[in-house]
């Protein structure tokens, strides 16, 4: 017997079987990836179960028809409190970003990284129309009293719509502490029941009046994409449309023909009568007689 060729025949099996065992053992990782990419577990260490997102949440978000965009203002040199806070805020949007497969997408902004006094300050009154108020806090550093001001609250965007919304909530009387753990609970509350309100809401419709020389093109270009911003338009020839009273608004943009007595009085009359809303732009100096429908 060949011993040589029978101990060449055993390595070349056995330097086969590592490289079974390789692959196998890569293609399991590779499993394991995959169904860990689609499934979702999260320990919950608290027995009121404060961390874990409700079914209903769950459901909101698998629902989701358009993409969310949550900006949160809580941020920058916070002390432990807050950052325990902002903690919480960003583990609960991670959640709503799984359970949504990526619709819901979240920023983190400091309000006190504008570049001057006066930007920041004009930042900061924006947040507060926004519904996104500030409020001060007292820390110490160092022995000595430092006072900031905070944005406890995020600014929700969807179909188009945006709302602002505080995160900090509770009795402040009772102590930074006590707040912040009643605002940790009400966390994912808060931003669901702002995501469903704005996901309700339908983006309103309006009609752009064609076929009397309006303007178009480059010329109403920066107008168009304005509204495309917030509203849905369509372009409308009056002669072809049965009925415009599905549409919120109308807009007219300096026409340089006559409208016929259908037009004006079948159609825009009737729906001024049930809408009221018609934006009729024309050229001051142009002096033409069809700058008005009266």
């Amino acid at each position: 017997m060949d011993w040589n060729k029978v101990k060449g025949n055993w390595r070349k099996s056995r330097q086969t079987g590592d490289w079974l065992l390789l692959a196998n053992g890569l293609v399991f990782v590779i499993l394991i990836n995959l169904v860990a990419s689609n499934l979702f577990f999260r320990i919950d260490l608290t027995e009121e179960k404060r961390y874990t997102i409700k079914e209903p949440t769950r459901k909101l978000l698998a629902d989701l028809q358009e993409d969310v965009y949550i900006e949160v203002f809580l941020e920058g040199d916070l002390n432990s409190q807050f950052r325990r806070f902002r903690k919480s805020i960003k583990e609960t949007l991670e959640e709503f970003r799984i359970y949504s497969k990526n619709k819901v997408h979240y920023t983190f902004t400091n309000p006190s990284l504008a570049i001057s006094e006066k930007a920041r300050n004009e930042f900061m009154t924006d947040l507060a129309t926004r519904g996104v108020q500030g409020m001060r806090v007292i820390d110490s550093k160092q022995g000595e009293h430092v006072e900031k001001i905070l944005f406890p609250g995020a600014v929700i965007t969807c179909n188009g719509f945006e709302r602002g919304v505080m995160l900090l909530k509770g009795n402040r009387a009772e102590g930074s502490q006590e707040a912040i753990n009643q605002s940790i609970e009400g966390v994912e509350f808060e931003l669901a029941n702002t995501i469903d309100k704005l996901a309700r809401l339908k983006r309103q419709r309006i009609g752009w009046i064609i076929g009397h020389g309006e303007l178009d093109g480059l010329n109403v270009a920066g107008l168009n994409n304005a509204l495309l911003e917030q509203y849905d338009v369509f372009k409308i020839d009056l002669p072809q449309k049965k009925s415009i009273s599905d549409y919120d608004a109308l807009i007219i943009v300096k026409p340089t023909q006559a409208f016929s007595e259908q037009d004006k009085f079948k159609a825009l009359t009737n729906f001024l009568c049930t809408c009221e809303r018609l934006i009729f732009k024309a050229s001051q100096s142009s002096g033409h007689p069809n700058d008005s429908l009266s």
